[in-house]
């Protein structure tokens, strides 16, 4: 696993740093300072506990308070308080377990980072001028890829929110359309599976991996499961029943509310009891100590984080000699054997905690590879075309 940074750190896509328990900002040439009226290269924000999106906030009033004036038009000022309304909304529905929240700050990183590439690229815009084609030549930019879809999708919600306060009358995003990238088809074999699950097991030195065991368990109750890989990361022991798990996916559970209820069956149970094994394995564990909460846990007994994780299962991969195989094809896969061994698309799609069969039936046909049931053969040979016979 990677070691954490610790000098330097920082906010993504930002010259804001941490020094202490504040955030400053930091500019190669000297700005002034809206407070003091002084033109420095270091400026204080605020404390560390006020969080990321206060420090992004105030670090863009400096920022704005040094441009010259006249080159801004309306529209970024509108679309930071559409942001801090919506990163507002966001933060009511944030978890409370650690774990969890950091995925979602992590989610309000990310929305930060797609507003200063829109702000950036529609700085000099009001937002009543701006046009389909303005759309079009910024989206361009991104033709076929996801961040494409993201910038999309996230102006056209901008202007709807524009258009219920009055700044303008429609919404310029809806005639522009955008190329879709193309769909991942990879199917992981089951001989490539077992490959990178024994992978796991011994490092590039050739020794034991020390967490190799606790990852070939998270493999594979991905795959028992077929759940998305962080509900997996961070089950809990508190989760587990007798007769099964009940789930409620994250991606789901402000949107369509999805739930669904893993039976047990005896692979996943051995599995379990085979994750106790891999935390206490190499620790002279005491009476009374208590087992970390959650099933798929580092040495600290915190759960691993996606990075973390997704770099073992990245070198292992690549100790196998196996090319293009991402931790979110184990998914895939346990869908499309399922759909193999018999099962309906109706149980997968159950199973999957999907909102519709259409969405597993996509998923699956991308890794199907049709079988021809045609068999032909080659043309009769006509009597034209054969040599004649002797005749008396």
């Amino acid at each position: 696993m990677s070691r954490p940074r610790q000098t330097n750190r920082g906010l993504t896509l930002s010259r804001i740093y941490t020094k202490g328990k504040r955030f400053y900002l930091f500019a190669a040439e000297a700005l002034i300072s809206p407070a003091d009226g002084k033109a420095k290269k270091w400026h204080s924000l605020c404390p560390i506990t006020d969080g990321e999106v206060e420090a992004r906030r105030l670090a863009q009033l400096i920022l704005d308070h040094n441009r010259a004036e006249g080159d801004e038009g309306d529209f970024p000022r509108h679309f930071r308080k559409y942001m801090a309304a919506m990163i507002e909304e966001r933060d009511k529905q944030k978890p409370k377990e650690e774990a969890r929240a950091k995925i979602h700050e992590n989610g309000n990183k990310n929305l930060l980072s797609v507003s200063s590439v829109i702000e950036k690229a529609f700085f000099e815009f009001n937002v009543d001028q701006v046009l389909p084609v303005d759309v079009a030549k910024f989206v361009d930019d991104w033709e076929g890829r996801r961040m494409g879809q993201v910038y999309h999708s996230r102006l056209s919600d901008f202007f709807r929110w524009a258009c219920r306060r009055g700044l303008r009358t429609d919404n310029p995003v809806r005639e522009v359309s955008i190329k879709k990238p193309k769909r991942r088809m990879r199917y992981i074999t089951d001989k490539e599976y077992n490959a990178i699950r024994q992978a796991l097991l011994i490092g590039k030195n050739g020794r034991v991996n020390r967490s190799g065991l606790m990852v070939q368990c998270y493999i594979d109750l991905c795959y028992l499961m077929y759940q998305r890989t962080t509900e997996i990361r961070l089950l809990k022991w508190s989760d587990i029943t007798e007769k099964g798990i009940l789930f409620t996916p994250t991606k789901t559970e402000h949107s369509s509310g999805a739930k669904v209820f893993v039976p047990m069956t005896g692979q996943i149970w051995a599995v379990l009891q085979q994750a106790k094994v891999a935390w206490a394995q190499g620790r002279d564990i005491k009476e009374g100590v208590t087992r970390s909460p959650y099933i798929i846990c580092n040495g600290k007994g915190k759960p691993y984080t996606a990075h973390g994780i997704g770099t073992a299962w990245t070198r292992a991969r690549e100790r196998a000699g196996i090319q293009d195989a991402t931790l979110k094809d184990l998914r895939a896969k346990a869908m499309t054997d399922a759909k193999k061994v018999g099962y309906s698309m109706t149980q997968i799609s159950v199973g999957a905690a999907h909102a519709d069969e259409a969405m597993t039936e996509a998923y699956i046909k991308l890794r199907e590879v049709p079988v021809s049931e045609v068999e032909m053969k080659l043309p009769a040979a006509s009597d034209h075309g054969q040599k004649p016979s002797n005749t008396a």
